[in-house]
């Protein structure tokens, strides 16, 4: 019997890490990202009553020695002890410049999801967003003027407009346009909603041992802990970066 060449070649790159670019491209494309500009998406409701339109983590935005960055989603999330948020606390008693610029790199900053109808290609995305865009679409759904945004028949388009200050990006002037509109037709509207994506799935428990092997990576030491507890919650500020595991 003839060897497979090809078999073996696909086999041989798996070994040697081969597809992890191509599998981590298909994760990325499942996200909407913001262009520069003005841009209209509509934001889906949760597949049915027990899922809510959003999910919410906190992420640690780490670089390791080799110069390579990956977030981490924070275990405090899921009411678990988390070895970076207390390399976290621990970094700023030491009273070092150094320890303090790491500190503000790994501080655990919310992070939410969210499943949306992007109105220039009509795919259905996942917008990841900070705490500040965050907050300006829940403050259209308290306003009386435009209530529940994610209504499929009777809710409102948001206009996302991205602005560039330097090297960040602002949202200030992203806001629900004033007249609501159906989100399509009820074809339209079936379709996209069986293709949402889990977004309650992205929120992840990571494993506390590996977390401490990351924290040895960063410190050089077994761990850094804070065996009191944090003395103050952790709110986000300024994430900007995009999702990427």
């Amino acid at each position: 019997m003839a060897i497979d060449l090809e078999a073996l070649r696909r086999k041989h790159e798996q070994l040697n890490g081969g597809g992890t670019t191509s599998n981590n491209s298909d994760f990325l494309n499942k996200f909407y990202q913001i262009p520069e500009g003005s841009n209209a998406v509509r934001i889906l409701p949760g597949k049915d009553d027990d899922h809510e339109f959003y999910a919410e983590t906190k992420i640690h935005r780490v670089t390791g020695p080799d110069g390579n960055t990956k977030n981490y989603h924070c275990r405090k999330v899921h009411g678990e002890a988390c070895p970076l948020c207390d390399l976290y606390y621990g970094l700023w008693k030491t009273g070092k410049k150094e320890d303090e610029d790491l500190a503000r790199q790994i501080k655990p900053r919310a992070r939410y999801y969210m499943n949306i109808l992007d109105r220039n290609s009509g795919d259905v995305k996942i917008l990841s967003v900070g705490v500040i865009l965050f907050k300006k679409i829940i403050a259209a759904m308290l306003d009386e003027d435009f209530g529940d945004i994610t209504d499929l028949a009777d809710g409102h388009d948001f206009k996302i407009i991205k602005e560039m200050e330097g090297q960040w990006p602002k949202y200030d002037q992203s806001a629900p346009r004033p007249k609501s509109s159906p989100a399509g037709s009820k074809a339209e509207v079936a379709s996209a909603m069986d293709s949402l994506h889990d977004i309650h799935s992205l929120v992840k428990l990571e494993d506390y041992e590996e977390y401490k092997k990351v924290v040895a990576a960063l410190t050089g030491l077994p761990e850094l802990s804070n065996p009191n507890g944090p003395d103050e919650d952790v709110s986000d500020g300024d994430y900007l970066s995009k999702l990427q595991s």
